[in-house]
């Protein structure tokens, strides 16, 4: 078992790497200016696909400038069309740009990219996707050809230094553990912590910290604590409740993938509790494990329900599942729901 683990610990890592050098890759030509003629962005955080989208438009065209830039939305678009303004040099411009968002071209045969092999050196495409199948014909042709971006939902040693950045550019700054205990409350969804990052620059006027009081005042933690609801609900077996938490949790606009997410986040800090133990005060456990400290006796109490072994064994399905997703094997709706399915079976 501890093998097991350990191999899918490191193909997790391996993974993370390979997201990591995309978003490298994107961000190093966007620096430089030097861009890829074919761009994918696709993935599970809306906020950054958003974000990548909108800088590669600013730099292939000029604002207003509809004689060299066409959009394409739906999976309901003419391939000739495409192919015909692909082929078209631009209009007193140095590059023409076709845009193309949620076409599903990823997820289904087509002749796309015989399409784009007879474009000039003048057209760039880029395809915005919220999913792709890696098997796709059109995406090995851009992975070979172009850029592939895929944008994964982030984790905190990712988020705390990018939420500072943001606070900063804001004339605000924020503590480590503010920010943890920022995203203890709302999650790692960045629409969401961009939202709450907003409203307390309002709340905080003047004055330059942003304190845990602060984030009390105005982050209402309906996310997190449904997650502990939930959790409370597995190990009491009440199936029923369990799936209207997770409809509630949909009504707030999360996504299947985030509320997965956040399971295995959930799950992960009382495999902490376990192994830490009761031989550290509240405090000490809450700076060890990252968490509020008003979380800890909540934790700890969660952890005594579960073994170990069962609490490994559902960071296995989660992941399991999450790759079923990736693969295209699974809906989104599906991984999440199968998962919860799982953890009433384990509880």
């Amino acid at each position: 078992m501890k093998i097991f683990i350990e191999a899918v610990l490191e193909t997790v890592l391996v993974i993370r790497r390979q997201e990591a050098d995309a978003l490298k890759t994107i961000a190093e030509q966007i620096k430089s200016g030097d861009l890829s003629r074919f761009h994918l962005i696709y993935g599970e955080e809306p906020y950054m696909v958003r974000y990548y989208k909108n800088k590669l438009k600013k730099l292939l065209s000029q604002e207003g400038d509809d004689m060299n830039v066409s959009s394409f939305e739906g999976n309901g678009i003419s391939l000739e069309e495409v192919g015909s303004l692909g082929t078209t040099l631009p209009f007193f411009a140095e590059k023409r740009l076709i845009l193309m968002e949620n076409t599903e071209l990823f997820k289904s045969s087509s002749d796309m990219a015989d399409l784009l092999e007879g474009f000039p050196d003048t057209t760039y495409v880029v395809f915005v996707e919220k999913k792709v199948d890696k098997r796709n014909r059109l995406y090995k042709w851009i992975q070979k050809n172009g850029c592939v971006t895929e944008c994964a939902l982030q984790q905190e040693r990712e988020l705390l230094p990018w939420m500072a950045r943001y606070l900063k550019s804001n004339g605000k700054s924020i503590s480590k553990r503010t920010a943890e205990y920022l995203i203890s409350k709302i999650g790692f969804q960045m629409d969401g912590i961009v939202n709450e990052l907003d409203k307390l620059i309002g709340y905080v006027g003047d004055r330059e910290e942003i304190t845990a009081a602060d984030v009390d005042a105005i982050c209402s933690g309906q996310v997190v604590g449904k997650i502990f609801d939930m959790i409370d609900s597995v190990i009491a077996g009440e199936q029923e409740k369990v799936f209207r938490l997770y409809g509630d949790l949909l009504e707030l606009r999360e996504p299947p993938l985030v509320i997965l997410h956040l399971l295995g986040r959930h799950i992960n800090i009382l495999i902490q509790m376990k192994e830490i133990g009761g031989s550290l005060p509240d405090r000490d456990i809450a700076k060890k494990a990252g968490i509020p400290y008003f979380t800890v006796k909540k934790y700890k109490s969660q952890a005594k329900h579960f073994s170990k072994k069962t609490l490994h064994q559902l960071l296995e399905e989660r992941a399991d599942y999450e790759e079923r997703f990736k693969t295209g094997r699974l809906g989104e709706r599906l991984v999440a729901e199968f998962f919860l399915v799982k953890a009433l079976t384990k509880a």
